[in-house]
């Protein structure tokens, strides 16, 4: 029933996720340093931390359509290599920046320079494996994505016992340079050709690649229940902290949770990357947002109802789930590594990212608004409504590949 995912006999594929362990990595390593540099150096205000954010997600939305269409259009090895000196070079910068202005423009310029490199990572998992491969294929890349969401950040606290802030972005940037040294290993992967008559420049392809979308029902469909889904886990992911709070748990165990969430990610990528005779990737996804959808309720039901589970119970409730978000972010992107024409892979993507973070940016102060309004509770009922529907409609829409 379990196997290694086939796409590891391609050599060019276990060098991608060898080269995307360490990238991925360095989107963490230095979140923690970063944080603390605002917080306990500078001492800045908290609207700063928002800016943060807006620094880190606004780039996805500006510069990543433009990064799609040139995925599509170069040699997608060459974005790979590129984009992770670039990151590199930005991340080393940090280490010289003299006051939080000056940093959060270096984290808006990395944030910009990582816009490539999803677009050509997915662009060359097609690439690379065939329609039966990439379920497994994409597994295997989640999982490395969500464990390095737990280590990174856990490693990077960790050397704040030992170092100032800024010397861990010295490491990172060196991070991000074996990251490029290790995809200098794959094979050459040019463009695929793209017949599009009106595609002559940036802004033409940015136009193909919507019109690619626009095209397809189904495309049209996943790539908004996707982005419907990141809008439900927005909608109470920053309220864990509160509601934690609220219920009589401590620090300790909120970190607890937070650590459940990517290791049930980890573990429902790597057991997708594993099975044989996968159902159809739409009752995945509507599996997963359905379960997703019951442990909110129950979260939110708990806070409302003024009750209180075992504390291995609460941070079981959370290793779900990160084993439910596996179960639809994964086949997601099969789904369109399968429809997308190859020459349109990076800008599809880079859509379906820039939908995702309009999600991140609009969310958060929704159930912030209905939590203050309300109850904490309330507003992961309201998320697990969200993903109700999400399970729904991906159930209606289970026929399709």
């Amino acid at each position: 029933m379990f196997t290694l995912p086939a796409a590891l006999s391609n050599r060019d594929f276990r060098t991608l996720m060898m080269g995307q362990l360490p990238a991925d990595f360095a989107d963490w390593l230095d979140f923690v340093a970063i944080g603390a540099l605002l917080a306990f150096v500078w001492s800045v205000d908290p609207f700063v931390f928002a800016l943060l954010a807006v620094s880190m997600g606004l780039p996805y939305l500006v510069v990543g359509l433009g990064a799609g269409a040139v995925v599509d259009r170069v040699n997608v090895k060459s974005v790979l290599i590129l984009s992770n000196i670039g990151r590199g070079l930005v991340t080393a910068a940090l280490f010289f920046a003299p006051d939080w202005g000056t940093l959060l423009l270096l984290v808006a310029a990395r944030s910009s320079v990582d816009t490539f490199f999803t677009p050509a990572k997915q662009a060359a998992i097609q690439t690379l494996t065939r329609p039966e491969e990439r379920m497994g294929a994409n597994g295997m890349s989640h999982a490395i994505n969500q464990a390095s969401k737990i280590v990174a950040p856990a490693l990077g606290g960790a050397l704040l016992i030992w170092v100032e802030p800024q010397v861990i972005f010295l490491l990172n940037a060196g991070v991000s340079f074996i990251a490029a040294a290790l995809l200098l290993r794959l094979s050459s992967l040019e463009p695929a050709p793209d017949d599009g008559a009106d595609e002559t420049n940036v802004i033409g392809a940015i136009r193909g690649g919507l019109a690619e979308v626009a095209g397809s029902s189904l495309l049209r469909s996943a790539i908004w229940l996707m982005a419907a889904g990141y809008f439900a886990m927005f909608f109470y992911d920053t309220l864990i902290a509160p509601l934690t709070r609220d219920l009589g748990y401590s620090q300790t165990h909120l970190g607890l949770a937070l650590a459940a969430v990517g290791a049930g990610g980890v573990v429902g990528a790597v057991m997708l990357g594993a099975m044989k005779d996968l159902p159809r990737p739409f009752l995945l996804i509507a599996a997963g947002s359905a379960i997703a959808a019951c442990a909110v309720a129950v979260l939110g039901g708990l806070d409302l109802l003024d009750s209180r589970w075992p504390v291995g119970a609460f941070v079981a409730l959370f290793a779900i789930l990160g084993v439910a978000s596996a179960l639809s972010v994964v086949p997601f992107r099969t789904v369109l590594q399968n429809t997308v024409a190859p020459g349109r892979m990076g800008r599809v993507t880079a859509l379906s990212e820039a939908l995702n973070t309009m999600a991140l940016l609009t969310a958060p102060f929704i159930g912030a608004a209905i939590a203050s309004l309300t109850a904490v509770g309330m507003a992961f009922i309201c998320g697990g409504v969200i993903l109700m529907a999400i399970a729904v409609k991906a159930l209606c829409m289970r026929n399709h590949r």
